[in-house]
């Protein structure tokens, strides 16, 4: 399990880079484009825009393979030893149950926009597969909860990512 997290952690990163990239290479573009050439290139912004849409919600599922969440941690040592254990494990739980909650209310989504043929501005490309990055996201997520409830051992034990 740990092996398919790991796999699954890279490629996420991978992804997100890549995406990253793009996004940097266009914007970069775009504005050489017009400030040396006088030229815009048509639909660059728009794509960047989706990209980075695209990196922000892979980064969602990076933080939860990191344990890196922005939360507060008022609380977190208030119940120590076993009872602590379970109720961190109870919480992985609950919101691996969340997430994937907010799944289905993403391939919702993603359906009635495919339905609605809901199109980007300018270029006209479907967004129902840009936006499958979001019950993915959901998804992902709630696996790593679910196995860091299974085997907590798995999860990192701070914002650091340190195991």
């Amino acid at each position: 399990m740990e092996r398919a997290l790991g796999i699954l952690t890279r490629v996420e990163s991978v992804v997100a880079a890549m995406a990253y990239t793009i996004v940097a290479i266009l914007l970069i573009g775009d504005v050489i484009g017009r400030e040396v050439f006088n030229v815009s290139i048509l639909g660059t912004k728009i794509i960047a825009v989706y990209t980075a849409i695209v990196a922000g919600f892979v980064g969602f599922s990076l933080a939860t393979a990191a344990n890196a969440h922005l939360r507060p941690e008022a609380f977190d040592r208030l119940v120590t030893g076993p009872a602590g254990d379970a109720l961190a494990r109870t919480g992985d739980a609950v919101t691996g149950v969340f997430y994937l909650v907010l799944a289905w209310f993403g391939f919702t989504f993603v359906q009635f926009s495919m339905e609605a043929g809901d199109r980007a501005a300018v270029l006209y490309f479907a967004l129902w597969p840009i936006q499958l990055i979001i019950p993915y996201t959901f998804v992902s997520s709630a696996i790593r909860h679910f196995a860091f409830a299974w085997r907590p051992e798995l999860k990192p034990n701070n914002v650091a990512g340190e195991r």
